[in-house]
């Protein structure tokens, strides 16, 4: 062999055994990259499910039970919107009887959500989930869903006060929509004896359309908290001022006999000028009854179907797949862990939103 061949050897040795060691730290380098890859999951995360398997199989079976109880409950919310919205379109209805019927509804459904709300409480009473290592115990979606519910209890939890206060702002505006409707009637009833003739008999009457007045001045009071005018107070003005005027009127006429004196046409002039100023029909006592609405009644319909809302979002959260974040080997885990196959939490049946 030449001296040149033996030179090259060596060359071709040391060559060979570089590329060799380069793959070699190259498998090795990969090994390490997926090794860290691995520990990297927490074990809350959908690629380390089958961790919180267990946790979550536990809690998402009380959550199955909590969301069905919930569905009841928005059931009987919906129904308590509905009453509520019918009782604020009827207040200032003459015929009080669908206000009456959606009262006595809306408060068999308020006792319901009621007794079922105390019942989620009993139910969900040490639910876990809020420990401070619980993202070592239950995936997220798990927590997610457990949040969703707490959330739909709390928007149900506070609709009874809400709906007591529908049912007497709503009581209260009936009341002064009675009272007033009293009057009219009282005014109707003076105006036919008077055509009769019967002055003194109409100027009697028209006194208890002023007391009807005085009961409307009252009602005000309690019920509007502002100070200034209101289209209230230039009903209870003008209709005080014109029966005032009519009945100035049949004092005079039963005086006079039914003769047309000075002091008859003086008191019909009175009472035509009183009479121009009443309000000219009855949208006057819708805008009278809005007025009183504003004072509860309104803000407490508006707050019935905000819950109603809010029990909604939060039971299409709460039901939207429970159980999902703790089945293993449906996101890239190993699905044999030798955990046993059982129902995926949430595969019970209950219908979700």
């Amino acid at each position: 062999m030449s001296s040149a061949a033996a030179r090259f050897t060596p060359i071709v040795g040391r060559a060979i055994r570089g590329i060799v060691w380069t793959a070699l730290f190259a498998v090795l380098a990969a090994g390490a990259a997926g090794l860290i890859a691995q520990a990297s999951h927490a074990p809350g995360s959908p690629a380390r499910a089958d961790l919180t398997y267990t946790g979550d199989a536990a809690l998402n079976a009380r959550l199955d039970a909590a969301t069905a109880q919930l569905e009841a409950v928005s059931a009987d919310v919906d129904r308590l919107a509905d009453d509520a919205k019918t009782a604020l379109e009827q207040v200032a209805n003459a015929d009080q009887t669908t206000l009456e019927e959606s009262l006595q509804r809306g408060s068999e459904a308020a006792a319901s959500i009621d007794t079922e709300t105390v019942a989620l409480l009993d139910l969900l009473a040490g639910l876990p989930g809020d420990e401070p290592d619980a993202t070592l115990h239950y995936g997220n979606d798990t927590l997610v869903r457990r949040a969703a519910v707490l959330a739909a209890l709390d928007a149900a939890a506070g609709l009874d006060a809400s709906w007591q206060q529908v049912t007497t702002k709503a009581e209260e505006a009936s009341h002064l929509t009675s009272l007033i409707a009293q009057h009219d009637q009282i005014v109707l009833d003076a105006a036919a004896n008077g055509r009769s003739r019967k002055y003194a008999t109409a100027a009697t009457t028209l006194d208890g359309a002023l007391l009807a007045v005085s009961s409307v001045k009252e009602q005000r009071d309690k019920l509007i908290a502002d100070t200034g005018p209101t289209v209230l107070d230039q009903w209870i003005e003008r209709n005080r001022d014109y029966d005032i005027a009519l009945k100035a009127l049949y004092v005079a006429l039963d005086q006079s006999g039914g003769t047309i004196t000075v002091k008859v046409q003086a008191a019909r002039r009175n009472e035509r000028a009183a009479f121009d100023r009443l309000p000219p029909d009855r949208r006057t006592i819708i805008v009278i009854v809005a007025e009183v609405a504003r004072g509860g009644l309104t803000q407490a319909v508006l707050a019935i179907e905000d819950a109603r809302g809010r029990l909604d979002d939060a039971l299409a959260a709460a039901g939207g797949g429970p159980g999902q974040s703790g089945a293993p080997g449906e996101s890239g885990a190993p699905s044999d862990t030798g955990v046993p196959e059982t129902e995926a939490p949430g595969e019970s049946g209950v219908p979700l939103p």
